[in-house]
């Protein structure tokens, strides 16, 4: 459920964050202050700081298919329903990323969603200076489980 969860956290981010770079674009700011400003304020995130470096490129390459994001939502919204969760933004957000596969392919990169945005504005969001892909030079680590403390114990 918490990696169903910070699923849903990409896809609101990742369509959303974006329209603040095409207002950028549109209102003649260079997009690498704007990425750089965005970064350093607290609207930063780990999207902003990974995936607009390789949609600024032009790449788009996360190594994450439009197809992916879709079964993500898809399995988060099954729980939801289970749960009998009312979500308005999780069916929105499969619509958003349903329409990103007819239009750019379900194999395609997830950052390519931006392009909706690109296209209907006729606003590419490119930047020199930012690399095509990411490398993860991180040491790989072992993963952590997530413990609850006992609600009875913490007081």
């Amino acid at each position: 459920l918490l990696i169903a969860g910070t699923v849903l956290r990409w896809p609101e981010r990742a369509a959303g964050r974006r329209g603040s770079m095409v207002v950028s674009k549109r209102a003649g700011m260079d997009l690498a202050t704007a990425f750089e400003a965005i970064r350093i304020s607290s609207g930063n995130s780990f999207v902003h700081e990974t995936e607009s470096q390789v949609i600024l490129n032009g790449s788009y390459d996360i190594g994450f298919t439009m197809e992916l994001v879709r079964k993500d939502l898809g399995l988060f919204q099954d729980v939801a329903d289970r749960a009998g969760a009312g979500l308005e933004l999780s069916p929105l957000l499969a619509e958003i990323f349903t329409d990103g596969a007819e239009r750019y392919g379900a194999g395609s990169w997830s950052s390519m969603i931006v392009k909706r945005h690109e296209d209907a504005c006729g606003a590419a969001l490119r930047a020199p200076g930012f690399p095509p892909q990411l490398v993860d030079e991180e040491p790989e680590e072992t993963g952590h489980e997530v413990a609850v403390p006992d609600a009875s114990q913490t007081g």
